[in-house]
């Protein structure tokens, strides 16, 4: 069991993770048949949403073909396999990239995807696949020597902005954010991930796809702000691993756009947005709806759908919860 019960937050709900912890076991895949098993669950979820990378390209970095220790961003793929205690059937998959600046002395998680199985949902598996990632940062800190205090840990994952017409985008974020993530400001860091589609056969330009930067500062979640060069390495950290697939010259422009607007913040603290942990505190999340997100990328960047002013969408997302 890779899963440190210490790293769980309270706010996931110890009973249930208690429940879990000895129900499912959680494994990193180690060979070619434990990535296929994982990566064809993957598929099928993500897949036909366009929000899984290739076979090859995942391939590849299991394969350890993209990681080079001497790289200023060192970064490692991960994948990690939950089983049912009982039968050993497969309940859930978490993937992600550990990604270790040792100048830095610190070490950032990029959570890809997550998936619990329909057989195992609301069974608390979901807090185990949030908080295991946690041990693969230690034990990366550990074996570049950095283990002996000192070092930071921070989970990363890029995550859409509220819409109200789509309730798993508040789902999503209600869940991290009793697990201890909190948002860098879009205001901020206006964080986009680089368009992943074969371009060179659709003939089609770059579309940047902009996302919210939530993160759990590990050991220091109680706090409400981050560090300037560590909300910096959000997105330096990402384009390491962006890097391997997508060119410097599609890079550049979603760099350029996050780090002017950082390079403006006066300060050296960011004060974080704080995600509400249920419905009752859904006008909590104004800061991060599209209305207010999508209005700092250029336009080609902001998706088809036309923007609601702040105020209205704020009321549709309110009365859409008040209604259940």
């Amino acid at each position: 069991m890779i899963v440190d019960p210490r790293d769980v937050r309270p706010g996931e709900g110890p009973e249930k993770v208690a429940r879990a912890l000895a129900r499912f076991s959680v494994v990193e895949a180690r060979d070619d048949a434990a990535f296929d098993e994982g990566y064809r669950a993957l598929d099928e979820v993500f897949g036909p949403k366009g929000e899984l990378e290739r076979r090859e390209v995942l391939a590849a970095w299991f394969a350890g073909q993209h990681t080079d220790p001497a790289a200023p961003i060192e970064a490692r793929y991960h994948m990690l396999l939950a089983r049912s205690a009982d039968d050993g059937r497969l309940a859930g998959v978490r993937d992600g990239y550990v990604t270790l600046d040792r100048a830095a002395r610190r070490c950032v998680m990029l959570l890809s995807h997550a998936l619990v199985l329909p057989a195992y949902r609301r069974s608390g598996l979901a807090a185990l696949l949030r908080a295991a990632p946690v041990a693969l940062a230690r034990r990366a800190l550990e074996g570049a020597g950095l283990g002996g205090g000192g070092a930071e840990v921070m989970l990363a994952a890029e995550m859409e902005a509220v819409d109200p017409d789509d309730r798993d985008t508040v789902v999503r974020l209600i869940a991290y954010g009793r697990a201890g993530f909190a948002i860098i400001p879009p205001a901020v860091l206006p964080y986009a991930q680089p368009d992943f589609r074969d371009l060179a056969a659709l003939g089609a330009a770059p579309v940047p796809l902009p996302l919210l930067a939530v993160v759990r500062q590990v050991g220091e979640e109680g706090r409400d702000d981050i560090p300037r060069a560590r909300a910096e390495s959000f997105l330096r950290h990402y384009q390491a691993v962006h890097a391997a697939e997508v060119s410097q010259g599609e890079l550049a422009p979603i760099r350029d756009n996050a780090l002017a607007r950082l390079a403006a913040f006066p300060g050296e603290r960011v004060p974080l947005i704080r995600i509400p942990r249920d419905t009752a505190e859904i006008a909590g999340f104004a800061p991060v709806l599209r209305s207010a997100v999508m209005p700092l990328f250029p336009p080609a960047w902001r998706g088809k759908a036309p923007l609601d002013a702040p105020d209205r969408e704020l009321a549709r997302l309110v009365a859409a919860w008040a209604s259940g």
